[in-house]
């Protein structure tokens, strides 16, 4: 039997979690000095709700090598023929999927590693298509061909209200975020194929307003688009609205909106917001 494992950045409910059967290693969050596990000990509404109101800056670690070996050690207890498929957010977010790759090698076994090259429900899309690869019958060599072919499909786009967090958190320098700050300067990222790129600098919200509505747009008029995400660090009211805007112009594509993790909350800061689709 294929089991199926991601880490806590994918975008998956407890009860999507445990009707699929899937094992999630979580990430760690720490906060004011303690240590949560993202989804175990904190969930992402507590995270974000810290983030808007404490001062200290949290933050976001990948999972240990230990944690990987007790996940992917337990399956094969659990299932002696068992075969693993380790999917997991982009290595330019995090050192997760080395982790991961390097678990592997020490447990033994057939255990298969991937890159999914975002995070978000980027990384569930490759998850559930796994996962429904594997209830298919196919092989993991089959499904880890068809993800490679999948996975530079997922595009992100990342809408940042402030450079704030992005400068708390490495990503951008002191000076950037004062410049940016003085002239409302708020910057669009792309993901896609596991790279990030500043693909739009808006002016202000009217700006970034008019781009969004420019993605949604693209999104509605893409017929090759079948999944998407739009995922929030706190307000979710205008993802929502534009969630409800491609369900009622696309009833044929699957649309979730839902908070986003630690680790994108933590570097995207409170206003911002994403979309996801492939």
């Amino acid at each position: 039997m294929i089991h199926i494992v991601t880490d806590s950045t994918a975008q998956l409910t407890p009860d999507e979690i445990k009707k699929n059967n899937l094992t999630v290693v979580p990430l760690q969050v720490t906060i004011d000095g303690k240590t949560y596990k993202d989804g175990v000990d904190i969930t992402r509404q507590e995270f974000s709700d810290h983030l808007a109101n404490d001062k200290e800056f949290p933050k976001t670690s990948q999972p240990s090598l230990g944690q990987f070996i007790e996940a992917y050690e337990k399956i094969q207890k659990e299932d002696p023929d068992a075969s693993i498929i380790s999917i997991h957010l982009t290595k330019v977010l995090s050192g997760t999927v080395e982790t991961a790759r390097t678990a592997a090698k020490q447990v033994g076994g057939e255990i298969a590693v991937l890159d999914s090259d975002s995070t978000d429900s980027g990384l569930t899309f490759a998850v559930m298509r796994a996962k429904k690869l594997a209830d298919e019958g196919k092989s993991v060599a089959e499904i880890m061909d068809n993800l490679k072919s999948f996975v530079p499909t997922i595009m992100t786009y990342v809408f940042i209200n402030s450079f704030d967090y992005m400068v708390k958190g490495g990503r951008a320098s002191r000076a950037v975020g004062f410049i940016s700050s003085l002239i409302q300067l708020k910057p669009v990222i792309q993901l896609t194929k596991g790279t990030l790129k500043l693909k739009y600098k808006c002016r202000g919200l009217k700006k970034m307003t008019k781009i969004a509505n420019q993605v949604t747009d693209e999104i509605i008029n893409n017929k090759d688009i079948s999944e998407v995400g739009l995922s929030y660090v706190d307000d979710g009211t205008a993802p929502k609205k534009i969630a409800a805007k491609i369900k009622e112009a696309r009833p044929d594509i699957d649309v979730t909106c839902r908070l986003t993790s630690p680790i994108v909350m933590t570097h995207v800061g409170p206003g911002g917001f994403g979309y996801i689709f492939a």
